[in-house]
């Protein structure tokens, strides 16, 4: 099988309430192999969840020694090897800064670091950081810049490619709006900008089509602009107002034609990853094999557009 344009889910949600999660990991990646899936974007932030970040609560796995952790993932290592299902990407934990707390903002920097530590024992590689986003787009940049500066020697110490997402806010009276890197000019200014402080290619960048359609972005125009500096993909509808993650194609809502059209224009030929928990969240533990299948095989409908060159 060819390394490019792998069909890719994220595991989360679905391997932890249906299959056991990491400690049961064989079960989970056999069930994503058996659905025509060949890679997984890895829930590492499962590890720590955004509610105790927000909560000022240090991560008590994270502090762990790095030999403890990485232990903690051999039935992972195993799975990949026993399954041939490879991890394409991974989920860091979000969010990665809190306004004026430094404590927690040095506890996140030192959890990214065992994060990246966890995908080179995987051969993972690359890893979402997200962006924090504000409507004060002067400090929004000058966080951000700091932020993602600390990481630059996380990045080279693991080989770990750390990419930048788009995001959304919420705005009273108007829905939700563009927030930190949702336009692909501010994407490629952060990503060119810190690459050159780097000197190595460090920053990539993960666009999540979901997010796009919610921000009312031009799928095509963004993913023109953001060329070879887009790494790794988030792949899911909804229905324009609210960020569901539902099955691919199934709203009506979302350019799908427009991404298919993208990707191919920038020979894009990283993973085709979708991030679709919540379409197996509203089903029966009997029918999640069912929609497994349905979403890979959709990738394998994009794939075979992309390289086909034609979208109808």
């Amino acid at each position: 099988m060819s390394n490019e344009l792998r069909v890719c889910i994220q595991n989360g949600s679905w391997m932890n309430d249906f299959y056991g999660g990491d400690a049961n990991a064989l079960l989970g990646f056999t069930a994503a192999k058996e659905a025509g899936f060949e890679a997984i974007d890895f829930n590492i932030n499962d590890r720590y969840p955004g509610k105790f970040i927000n909560a000022k609560e240090q991560s008590a796995f994270f502090l762990q020694d790095i030999e403890t952790i990485l232990k903690s993932f051999i039935p992972v290592k195993e799975a990949i090897e026993k399954t041939g299902v490879v991890l394409d990407q991974a989920h860091a934990s979000f969010p990665l800064y809190i306004d004026k707390c430094e404590e927690m903002n040095d506890h996140l920097i030192m959890v990214v670091d065992k994060m990246c530590a966890v995908c080179q024992y995987l051969g993972c590689p690359a890893i979402v950081v997200h962006p924090w986003s504000s409507f004060d787009k002067k400090k929004e940049r000058e966080v951000n810049l700091a932020m993602y500066r600390r990481m630059i020697p996380i990045g080279k110490k693991y080989g770990v490619k750390l990419c930048l997402e788009n995001m959304f806010m919420s705005k009273p009276g108007t829905g939700y709006v563009g927030g930190a890197c949702a336009e692909a000019e501010e994407a490629v200014w952060y990503i060119d900008t810190l690459n050159a402080e780097a000197g190595f290619d460090c920053f990539g960048y993960c666009f999540d089509l979901g997010h796009a359609n919610l921000c009312k972005r031009d799928v095509r125009d963004e993913l023109n602009i953001l060329g070879h500096r887009l790494t790794c993909l988030h792949l899911h509808d909804n229905n324009s107002t609210n960020d569901q993650h539902f099955a691919p194609m199934t709203q009506r809502k979302t350019d799908w034609d427009g991404l298919i059209a993208g990707l191919r224009d920038i020979n894009y030929r990283g993973a085709l990853s979708f991030e679709t928990f919540a379409s197996m969240q509203k089903y029966p533990k009997e029918l999640v094999p069912a929609m497994l299948k349905y979403t890979a095989r959709v990738g394998k409908y994009i794939r075979s557009k992309i390289l086909e060159g034609e979208v109808k």
